[in-house]
């Protein structure tokens, strides 16, 4: 009864954990953008955002980047080895059992306390053989060999949560390295798309460049032609080579720009960077954006955006260290055991005479240190708060990030249709 209250008591004790409970912060941010409203919508973002551009070789890029971008790669391998620490220490959870067989051959001092010669009360006790009446040194050989086939296990009871908030860390970790990857993945797609419209964009110039330059070159055959027969000036005629120089010298570093972006996007899908010059260099239109774009619920803000996760993660796993550092104030119980076979007999070796075992059990306390389990309290507490300024200070960075890309593309679509509706022709100006 005794020992069942002490085992009842042991397991209630090992569902406490000293420390913090984590608790995820709370914002009061309101649904509606303070923004204009006219191109954003709330209803919820796309996940497959870049389909609205209705583009298969930017589809196709974006799909190729998420699976052999190195980036992308590197933190996916990050969340492999979160997972396997997480493992490491949930491992804590359980006993450490391991086996030993050994066989030892011992070749004894005469000099020694096996072999001294004397009474079983004099000076050197235990010399005579209570059994026999016997000197040791008759009966034990001076060369002796051992066999041991042992088992030996010791388990660190988790009293306080020690064990508990360390799992607890290493699953935010784990959670961190997730929305890293999603992070990291979402800025490798945003980079593609950015250098797929640029160069989209810069292969129009291009293409307008080059039939202004063919407008140039007849008129400037046109007006030379004037000058000589006296129609046009020599200022005129100088006027029209030097602007078709000036042409000219703008196509160098548009296809500088448009091999660059080629590049960018090569390496950014894993590939290095002459891979999709040929595939990437005709000329394309450059893709239509929608004139409204789903945003969401501003307060929904909070729950898709990778950088803000992962922050909120690095929030929780703070506070399991803390809970850690203060289970370091409190003992630690371990439970030990051994038993096998042991023998002097390689023959019997396994036989029931043969059997040993031990029970035991260590409770290792903290006295003084120094200040050193203080001092690394202190420091968890302090990076707690850090990182809990850090996911508000990151909060307010996204959402002033959202309301400013609102208003850039509001007033960005603005021009785009005022451009439509006051079309300025570059080959009717020229002629």
């Amino acid at each position: 009864m005794k020992k069942s209250i002490i085992l009842t008591g042991l397991i209630m004790l090992c569902g406490c954990a000293v420390g913090p409970n984590y608790h995820a912060p709370k914002n009061d941010v309101a649904d509606t953008w303070s923004s204009t409203t006219d191109v954003a919508s709330t209803d919820a973002p796309l996940i497959q955002w870049w389909e609205v551009f209705k583009d298969p070789l930017l589809s196709k890029y974006i799909g190729l980047a998420a699976e052999h971008n190195y980036d992308v790669l590197t933190a996916t391998s990050n969340i492999l080895q979160a997972r396997a620490l997480r493992q490491i220490a949930a491992s804590s959870f359980f006993p450490i059992i391991g086996a030993d067989v050994n066989a030892t051959k011992t070749y004894f001092s005469k000099n020694g306390p096996i072999f001294a010669i004397g009474p079983s009360t004099g000076s050197v006790p235990g010399t005579v053989s209570p059994a026999t009446g016997l000197p040791f040194a008759a009966q034990v050989p001076q060369i002796q060999p051992l066999y041991n086939a042992l088992f030996d296990a010791s388990w660190e009871i988790d009293l306080f949560g020690k064990t508990r908030r360390t799992v607890e860390a290493a699953d935010a970790v784990i959670g961190r390295t997730i929305e890293n990857r999603n992070d990291t993945l979402l800025s490798v797609m945003a980079e593609i798309a950015l250098n797929y419209m640029e160069l989209r964009s810069f292969q129009k110039k291009s293409q307008l460049i080059g039939e202004n330059i063919q407008i140039l070159e007849k008129k400037a055959v046109l007006i030379h032609k004037q000058f000589e027969t006296g129609y046009a000036s020599r200022l005129e005629d100088e006027n029209i080579q030097a602007t078709l120089a000036s042409e000219r010298a703008l196509l160098p570093d548009i296809l500088a720009q448009i091999h660059q972006r080629i590049y960018a996007i090569s390496v950014l899908v894993g590939s290095v960077p002459e891979t999709l010059v040929e595939e990437l260099l005709p000329v394309q239109p450059l893709p239509i954006a929608p004139e409204t774009v789903a945003v969401g619920l501003r307060s929904d803000l909070l729950r898709r955006r990778p950088d803000i996760r992962r922050v909120e993660r690095d929030l929780a796993a703070a506070t399991a260290q803390e809970g850690v550092a203060v289970a370091s104030f409190f003992p630690t119980i371990t439970l030990l055991g051994d038993g096998g076979f042991q023998s002097l007999n390689i023959k019997n070796l396994f036989s029931l005479p043969s059997r040993t075992w031990a029970v035991g059990g260590d409770i290792n306390m903290p006295v003084f240190e120094g200040g050193r389990l203080m001092g690394n309290l202190k420091a968890k507490r302090a990076e707690t708060a850090a990182i809990a300024h850090t996911y508000q200070q990151t909060v307010l960075n996204a959402l002033e990030e959202t309301e400013s890309a609102l208003v850039a593309f509001s007033q960005d679509l603005k021009t785009s249709q005022e451009s439509k509706r006051q079309p300025i022709e570059i080959k009717t100006s020229l002629l």
